[in-house]
């Protein structure tokens, strides 16, 4: 269950409906994982803590709905850092409206 806002979300997902994203391929199992870590956390509330906690949150998010899936795919789990890091400039234009 999503704990974020619709807008917030989508904001959020739509950053990886591309085939790239920061010059790096955003494949299907990708999107899941960044899709599963969003429906599994309050993005709002993590883009506040610190980049190693976000990270670790959306992660944890991932790892419950999908054990062993970011050992096996770099690529999801790359794209979960660098949301990580994105995420307080995505949120921010959302929350204050």
């Amino acid at each position: 269950m999503t704990r974020t806002s619709v807008d917030t979300t989508k904001t959020v997902l739509a950053e990886f409906d591309s085939a790239w994203r920061d010059d790096v391929p955003v494949f299907g199992c990708c999107r899941k994982s960044v899709a599963t870590a969003v429906e599994g956390v309050d993005l709002v509330e993590i883009a506040a803590l610190d980049v190693s906690a976000r990270v670790k949150a959306l992660r944890d998010a991932v790892e419950a709905e999908q054990p062993g899936h970011l050992s096996a795919h770099r690529c999801c789990s790359g794209h979960l850092a660098n949301l990580a890091f994105d995420l307080p400039e995505l949120v921010a234009p959302v929350s204050t409206d």
